[in-house]
């Protein structure tokens, strides 16, 4: 068969434009060359993965999702996609010399389909436990103690000068001497501690100072709550982080109300 009526009949056969008989005659020829049968079949694929529409307007409320999908609508992966389909079309084109089946058109449109799969794969996929942590982890929120016009600095200034300096041990010592005699300013105080804890490793330890917070009378209580969620996040506990998710979202006034609703949905 003529390179071109290979093309004409393919066009036709994909656009559904051919006559029950014509599509007899030219399923039969796929049967008998392997070849076309191939170019079909490549041609096929690459006309699926050039039709983004249905997949790129596919809703869902996974934050992985919407990520990847901003993705593939920036500049540079746009124009990448729309060098591929330039090339595409130029090897639709009636070609001048002998036609190279194999030698150009199944590495270019093979190339591009596997990057389509490749993009697809990336949009369903489902987040590792690291990688949502990675994400939602918020230890630098941290409350302030420092006051520009004081010429002195305070235990609660040296705690959080300690922890934003990283040195976490001599940061929970300091929190521990304060909390051993302080009415006020507990809560904060409690949550450098929690986080230096968190950021040396020592769940359990972070867990059970959270859990005062979560457990207390004050305004900041829910935020024991996220990052009780944070910890077994990052220990990869989806028993009790899914608990600990379900007592945020159930009032919208809690701390991190937002991210609790998108971190479960991100779960399931």
């Amino acid at each position: 068969m003529e390179d071109f009526l290979w093309e004409l009949k393919t066009e036709r056969f994909l656009k559904g434009e051919m006559t029950p008989e014509e599509l007899r005659v030219f399923e039969q020829e796929q049967l008998d060359d392997n070849e076309l049968k191939a170019y079909v079949t490549m041609s096929m694929q690459l006309q699926q993965a050039m039709s983004e529409d249905d997949w790129l307007t596919h809703t869902t409320t996974n934050s992985h999702y919407d990520t990847v999908k901003k993705w593939y609508q920036e500049d540079d992966v746009l124009e990448f996609k729309e060098k591929i389909k330039q090339q595409a079309t130029t090897a639709f084109e009636k070609p001048k010399k002998p036609f190279t089946l194999q030698k150009y058109w199944i590495p270019m449109a093979a190339a591009f389909v596997m990057l389509f799969i490749t993009i697809v794969y990336q949009l369903t996929a489902q987040p590792s436990l690291q990688e949502l942590y990675a994400t939602y982890a918020t230890w630098n929120d941290t409350p302030s103690f420092i006051v520009q016009d004081e010429n002195t600095t305070n235990t609660k200034e040296q705690i959080e000068l300690l922890y934003n300096d990283k040195q976490y041990e001599l940061c929970i010592e300091a929190a521990d001497t304060f909390l051993s005699t302080a009415t006020t300013d507990r809560t904060n105080v409690l949550i450098y501690k929690g986080f230096s804890l968190a950021q040396l490793n020592a769940h359990t330890k972070a867990l059970e100072v959270f859990k005062i917070i979560s457990e207390s009378n004050t305004i900041d209580a829910s935020k024991g709550l996220w990052y009780m969620a944070l910890i077994y996040l990052k220990t990869e506990d989806t028993e009790n982080l899914r608990k600990t998710l379900h007592t945020i979202t159930a009032s919208p006034t809690n701390y991190q109300y937002e991210k609790a609703l998108e971190l479960l949905d991100a779960l399931e």
